[in-house]
């Protein structure tokens, strides 16, 4: 995704960066007081603000790959209460992650896993970032189109091209499901990093 200029991150937030469903994903994925979240491809941030304002000491680390979809997003946060610590953004592909080890509760990717230039690097990363029975929570718009300017891994669109992602990954416990509203169609995966008892 870093190969979208302003103009197209401007043209993407008009249409798609504030939505009704981003509102329901924090009890969609399950956030909970306390929970270490990181969003990747978070655009402009509105997703990354419900997500720290959806309960007690969360903490989300937000990254997007694209400056000026950081800008964007840290403009939305300065006309919040949220602080840093509550909410960070970086300007970062998914490919990027750096976090310690076994340390997240949740990782998110709304709309964006198609657009991530090493999809098999990233998911190792997430992997290894997420605590052992933490949560993987992907979705994806079906309706969306593929074409234009921006890179598009069109497999993982589908939902048999994220289990296998997620599968070689070493993901379990898949499930998914169609949230249909006047906004679209997402598919929501979701997948669990096995417990070290499990």
């Amino acid at each position: 995704m870093s190969h979208w200029n302003d103009e197209d991150a401007i043209s993407y937030d008009n249409k798609w960066g504030e939505l009704a469903f981003h509102q329901q994903i924090p009890e969609l994925a399950g956030v909970q007081s306390n929970f270490n979240i990181i969003e990747l491809g978070c655009g402009g941030g509105y997703l990354s603000l419900c997500l720290a304002q959806a309960a007690v000491n969360v903490r989300v680390t937000a990254l997007d790959p694209t400056p000026k979809m950081i800008a964007l997003a840290q403009a939305r946060q300065r006309k919040t209460n949220l602080s840093h610590a509550q909410l960070q953004f970086f300007e970062a592909g998914a490919e990027a992650l750096n976090v310690s080890a076994d340390t997240q509760d949740l990782v998110i990717a709304a709309f964006s896993v198609h657009h991530w230039q090493s999809p098999e690097q990233a998911m190792a990363l997430i992997y290894g970032a997420l605590k052992p029975g933490g949560k993987i929570w992907l979705c994806e718009d079906l309706n969306a189109p593929t074409e234009g300017n921006t890179e598009v891994h069109t497999e993982l669109k589908t939902l048999n091209g994220v289990k296998g992602l997620l599968q070689h990954t070493g993901f379990t416990q898949l499930s998914h499901k169609v949230h249909r509203s006047h906004e679209g169609e997402f598919l929501i995966i979701e997948a669990l990093k096995p417990s070290y008892n499990s």
